[in-house]
């Protein structure tokens, strides 16, 4: 079983459609033992990397990784592919196999090159490409989200498949039909955001907001803003940028046609109102929480400025009417039911200093007693004690801290309870679960690698976990 990559065929099902010359020509390869008429008979719809999600006729890619090397993979998809592309090392021990086999240089970099021979047959597609130190995968499942409901066939990045193998399946799962693409590029080391520029090419780009978040080993902030600029200089001519809070400012030379949010909003309670020229709307949030707020305007401007660059008018009604029905991404602000009826706002997923405070500002605004279990914020680089020390909890009626990082916090607030790793905090959870009541909204946040998903499952009712 391949431990690369799992993408299954409900979740950006590989749809394309490419000959073995468009493979060879795009990865520089060479067809072993195979003539030049069975080389052009070679058709592959589907890519995998993955031997668990392999089906007949797919063709095979073997990932290298520090744990793994998809190479010894193959015999176990040898009788069902079409085709097996593998590095000179690991092509070596094929010898055996009566498959057509393609030898790459780099496996890797081969896959995001037939990912980029696929996205330029994908003419009648507005690729997407979002980016940024926050707000990414809340921004891509709002404008999926809004894009369906409206009408426009739209696929996107599912789950966290946003990086230099997550990029390249998603686009290869786009089916030429789409009208947009939305693609999630997310990076932690520098030439990431270059190589996944190159291989998206996108006609409109989005930069949600920039901040230290992972700036460890991009050189702080401004390293930061030069990597995720970078997604710019890769956009197509007629192509145009849109730009969170604060975003232009962190940019040097900005030459792109960039719009920033132009629809205002105002939040009063869960109401969320909309006004753009003589346009006016409003619905109702599932919590008050003003960044949604912030990014569902965000999200309106984006799909207003789509529709008249298409000559497709939207109106703000119709987008309020479809934003109205969205409901935020497991681990990202979700409202779950707890144990003794208290309130869960799970937001485990991950964290940064603008979340981890936006997350605080939305526990703030409930009327019941308001709890914070909080888990470090990881990849700060030198920024992470100050960053954590300056959180504001001002609101929070009471305060649980776990990891490192948050002792800096724990120490001070002293009333605060601190933990050193997430195993001794589900310790004394257990032995005080009686403690919470039907008054309590918990927030639940830190980075994923604290694990707090953990302390979700234990306080969320049993067997139910779904969103309130």
């Amino acid at each position: 079983m391949c431990s690369s990559i799992a993408t299954s065929k409900k979740h950006g099902a590989n749809l394309m459609y490419l000959s073995g010359l468009d493979i060879q020509h795009a990865t520089r390869g060479q067809w072993r033992n195979q003539l030049p008429d069975e080389i052009k008979q070679i058709q592959i719809k589907h890519l995998q990397t993955d031997s668990r999600h392999f089906n007949q006729g797919d063709a095979f890619l073997a990932l290298r990784g520090p744990n793994f090397d998809g190479h010894a993979f193959a015999q176990q998809v040898s009788d069902k592919a079409c085709a097996l592309i593998g590095d000179h090392q690991g092509i070596q021990n094929w010898s055996d196999l009566k498959v057509p086999q393609l030898e790459v240089s780099d496996t890797l970099l081969a896959l995001g090159d037939i990912a980029h021979v696929w996205r330029k047959k994908l003419t009648a597609t507005s690729v997407i490409a979002i980016t940024g130190s926050y707000g990414k995968t809340t921004i891509r499942s709002m404008l999926a989200h809004t894009f369906n409901a409206l009408g426009i066939k739209t696929t996107a990045t599912h789950a966290n498949l946003n990086n230099l193998i997550g990029v390249p399946m998603t686009l290869l799962g786009v089916p030429e039909d789409a009208e947009i693409a939305l693609i999630e590029c997310g990076i932690s080391e520098m030439g990431e955001m270059q190589q996944l520029s190159k291989i998206v090419q996108p006609d409109i780009a989005i930069l949600t907001g920039i901040t230290s978040a992972h700036s460890e080993g991009l050189g702080g902030v401004e390293g930061v803003a030069h990597e995720k600029s970078l997604l710019l200089k890769q956009l197509l001519p007629q192509g145009w940028c849109a730009l969170g809070e604060g975003v232009r400012k962190q940019l040097k030379d900005m030459k792109h046609d960039c719009m920033e949010t132009f629809v205002g909003w105002q939040l009063q309670g869960k109401t969320l109102s909309f006004s753009y020229k003589d346009e006016s709307a409003s619905l109702t949030l599932p919590l008050p929480a003003p960044h949604w707020g912030s990014n569902m305007a965000f999200v309106a401007s984006i799909v207003l400025q789509y529709g008249q660059k298409h000559q497709h008018p939207i109106s703000l009604k119709a987008i309020t009417s479809a934003l109205a029905t969205w409901q935020a991404v497991e681990g990202r602000l979700q409202t779950l039911s707890g144990i003794n009826h208290c309130v869960i706002l799970d937001d485990s997923y991950n964290a940064n200093p603008i979340s981890m405070q936006a997350a605080l500002h939305t526990l703030a605004a409930m009327p019941k007693r308001r709890i914070a279990i909080l888990g470090d914020m990881a990849e700060l680089g030198d920024d992470a004690e100050y960053a954590h020390k300056q959180l504001d909890v001002s609101d929070v009626d009471m305060l649980m801290l776990v990891g490192t990082h948050m002792h800096a916090l724990h120490q001070q607030i002293p009333a605060s309870q601190w933990f050193a790793n997430t195993a001794l905090l589900l310790t004394w959870l257990r032995e005080h679960q009686a403690m919470f009541t039907a008054q309590d909204t918990i927030l639940i946040k830190a980075s994923h690698s604290i694990k707090l998903h953990l302390v979700v499952e234990l306080l969320a009712e049993q067997g139910d976990t779904h969103a309130i």
